[in-house]
């Protein structure tokens, strides 16, 4: 009986391993892996001095698009406006806090101003679970959570990006 299992288990590997190549060898793949690079090579970088600022300049030179003054193409990154918002208190003093972080971008042609992207918001969320007996927890907790917010709003943005081409720039 033992040998039936593992005869029916190497079978079923065996048939999951092929389906498995057949799918890598037809050129699928999964929607987010592999290819991470924008169509646009050069970007002018136009936002206020903030730590979302950095984190959107961060995320461009990872996927190999380099900030340049004289770049056909300007995103304009508004400022980030960070909201906090008490969900309630449950036992034990723990309270959840939900952050909203909101950033205006849009991306234009240097040549002639026109929109490539019309002016809209990066919205991201977190909810944060925090308790009010360790003050300084709690404000590190706060910390990340905000930073993490900047992360996912470049992560945000750089998915709005994604369908902007070197042919839009002409």
């Amino acid at each position: 009986m033992q040998r039936r299992t593992f005869l029916t288990r190497m079978a079923l590997y065996s048939i999951l391993g092929v389906a498995t190549l057949n799918l890598s060898g037809c050129g699928f793949h999964l929607r987010g892996l592999g290819d991470t690079s924008l169509g646009v090579e050069r970007l002018t970088l136009e936002a206020p001095n903030a730590p979302l600022t950095e984190e959107v300049q961060n995320a461009l030179e990872q996927v190999g698009t380099k900030l340049d003054k004289n770049a056909p193409l300007r995103l304009t990154l508004g400022r980030e406006e960070t909201q906090e918002r008490e969900l309630g208190i449950r036992d034990a003093g723990k309270q959840d806090i939900e952050l909203t972080l909101r950033a205006p971008f849009s991306v234009q042609r240097k040549k002639d101003g026109a929109y490539l992207i019309h002016p809209q918001q990066i919205e991201v969320f977190n909810v944060v679970d925090t308790q009010d007996s360790n003050l300084l927890a709690r404000d590190d907790r706060l910390t990340e959570a905000r930073q993490e917010l900047r992360q996912r709003a470049a992560e945000q943005l750089l998915d709005r990006l994604r369908p902007l081409s070197v042919d839009s720039v002409r």
